[in-house]
């Protein structure tokens, strides 16, 4: 018989509730639920809603929506701006520490709430990447290959030396693959083994937190998840929705750019082919739907290797909110 863990009561120290699973699956309604019943701020993890021209094709919150619940680091980039994973790690932490202190300050309960479905994203704040290596003479190698052969060569190159990686990897995402590759060569290593030696450090606690140990802070993991067809008829409402709100006017006005990094995001590609006339709205919206769930087969493989993931059902999002006010009011789940 597998030994009882006792269950240890959190420290004071405080506390980023972090809300993750699959593209259309409900994050952010969670998220403002939870941060209402907190009286907590929202910042997103999500790198596809950073960029302030694509609001409609990256599903950001709505204005009602950030109307109910202060958010932060949505809207905030220009799609011409560069912006990195270790740059928002910096910025990321760096507002938590500054919002953690102040509520502490203020006599309030040191909490935030963090959702997305950009994995990445999301370790930067938990775990961060200092010991990622990264050579910049290999980078500008690679990028000057996807210029010659294009991005295929790159991802059968990926799927050798890192088949785990190339599993969970937005594969339209040349930045991304560019980015595993540069460490599998210059370290001699697969990308995902020096992440999770990285992620070893994470200490999941018995009472249901965890602690990476360079943070000043617990963290409590929500993953939502739900049956394989009912996400799937939820991402195909979702992109007809999104159509109808204006998307393909969106990607109109960001066609001259299709070839920055931020418009190779799931749907761009497809609405470009479509306005330049290389497919109809029928293929292009089916594309889109089914490229959408490839993305979110994705997102779940990365979310369910993590080990310090709390999982609910999609259909029932008050058990997040219950949890996430367990281990407030109880220090333990």
């Amino acid at each position: 018989m597998k030994p009882i863990l006792p269950l240890i009561p959190r420290s004071k120290a405080p506390l980023l509730i972090t809300v993750v699973g699959p593209t259309a699956i409900g994050k952010t309604t969670l998220a403002i639920r939870i941060a209402q019943e907190l009286g907590a701020e929202i910042l997103s993890s999500d790198s596809r809603q950073f960029y302030h021209e694509i609001p409609i094709g990256t599903a950001q919150p709505s204005a009602a929506e950030r109307a109910t619940v202060p958010h932060h680091f949505i809207d905030f980039l220009s799609i011409q701006d560069e912006y990195s994973s270790g740059t928002f790690e910096t910025e990321a932490t760096q507002w938590l520490s500054d919002h953690f202190k102040a509520r502490e300050e203020a006599g309030e309960t040191p909490v935030a709430v963090m959702a997305g479905g950009s994995g990445l994203y999301v370790q930067a704040v938990h775990a961060g990447f200092d010991d990622i290596p990264s050579d910049p003479e290999v980078r500008e190698a690679l990028n000057a290959q996807v210029a010659a052969e294009g991005l295929a060569p790159l991802l059968e190159e990926l799927q050798s030396l890192d088949p785990h990686h190339f599993a969970e990897v937005d594969q339209a995402n040349t930045h991304r693959v560019i980015r595993a590759l540069e460490v599998c060569r210059c370290s001699g290593q697969a990308y995902s083994t020096l992440r999770q030696n990285f992620a070893d450090q994470l200490t999941v606690h018995p009472g249901g937190w965890a602690r990476h140990n360079r943070r000043g802070w617990d963290t409590l993991t929500i993953g939502i998840g739900a049956p394989r067809d009912w996400l799937h008829k939820r991402i195909n409402d979702r992109v007809h929705v999104m159509l109808e709100d204006g998307w393909i006017e969106e990607a109109k006005r960001v066609l001259s750019h299709r070839d920055l990094n931020a418009l190779k995001t799931v749907g761009y590609p497809q609405l470009f082919d479509f306005l330049e006339g290389k497919t109809d709205m029928e293929t292009a919206t089916r594309k889109i739907q089914e490229a959408t769930r490839q993305f979110a087969r994705r997102q779940l493989t990365w979310f369910h290797r993590q080990n310090d993931v709390h999982w609910v059902d999609a259909r029932c999002p008050e058990n997040g909110t219950a949890l996430a006010l367990k281990l407030i009011r109880d220090g333990h789940l």
